[in-house]
């Protein structure tokens, strides 16, 4: 008689069964495995969507601020070039120049943050 058989008839499971049910289970843990690595890939796709479309929104909204602050700029000087002598000429290109470092400062700093926010939701 064939061992095979005789657990069959024992009532145990045959080796092929045995495999052919470890199969079954490995392709499920598979199955659900694929799945939520698919969830998380669509939610960090999603989120990194986000963070775009924000970080784009804030780019705009950064660049028609400094277009405000350039006609503005342009406008002082005209305006006080008209009134003014050499003098105050030279005393507003320097409070220009310590205006333009501010703008500068803290448009780096605003980037900076932007990047820092982007960086962390493309990091999660």
């Amino acid at each position: 008689m064939d061992i095979k058989n005789e657990s069959w008839a024992n009532g145990t499971v045959s080796t092929r069964e045995f495999l052919g049910e470890q199969l079954k289970s490995l392709k499920e843990l598979t199955d659900v495995r694929f799945k939520a690595s698919e969830t998380a890939v669509n939610a960090a796709l999603h989120t990194s969507e986000k963070a775009i479309r924000k970080s784009e929104t804030i780019q705009n909204d950064i660049n028609k601020a400094i277009n405000e602050l350039t006609k503005d700029v342009i406008s002082l000087r005209e305006s006080r070039s008209q009134g003014s002598g050499k003098e105050a000429a030279t005393v507003t290109d320097k409070q220009q120049s310590n205006f333009n470092m501010s703008l500068a400062i803290s448009i780096g700093f605003n980037i900076l943050m932007l990047l820092a926010v982007i960086w962390k939701a493309l990091g999660k």
